[in-house]
């Protein structure tokens, strides 16, 4: 995924912040286990926590060098249908997918569970 898309998804997602309560972030280095949060608010803007090329301060969790993490640091972001697992509180992520959709062109994938965009994949993982 390109820097400019990285800038108008985050763009997206911080004016819709409340439609997004929880968003897991998973790095190109770490294993799928690691638990990583991209933290956004209304407060949360451009020139200020994110770039043209990273943001900081954003992803939960360390290390994360210096508090910064570049776009293509970033293998996927994870929309979970329900917040913190509790059935009875849910995200809206066909709404979040919609907005994803409007940017332009992502590889989404939707499930059951979640709408997990992938912003990074490795030659190794498509083989």
């Amino acid at each position: 995924m390109s820097n400019s898309k990285w800038v108008k998804l985050l763009t997206v997602l911080v004016e819709n912040h409340r439609m997004v309560p929880e968003c897991g972030v998973k790095l190109i280095w770490e294993d799928e286990g690691v638990k990583r949060q991209l933290v956004i608010d209304e407060h949360t803007s451009y020139n200020f926590d994110y770039y043209d090329t990273a943001m900081e301060a954003m992803i939960s969790g360390s290390p994360v060098l210096n508090g910064w993490c570049a776009y293509k640091e970033i293998e996927w972001l994870d929309f979970p249908r329900f917040i913190g697992n509790i059935e009875s509180e849910k995200q809206g992520i066909t709404y979040i997918q919609q907005k994803i959709e409007e940017i332009g062109q992502f590889r989404l994938e939707l499930s059951d569970d979640r709408l997990r965009l992938y912003a990074y994949i490795s030659a190794s993982a498509t083989s």
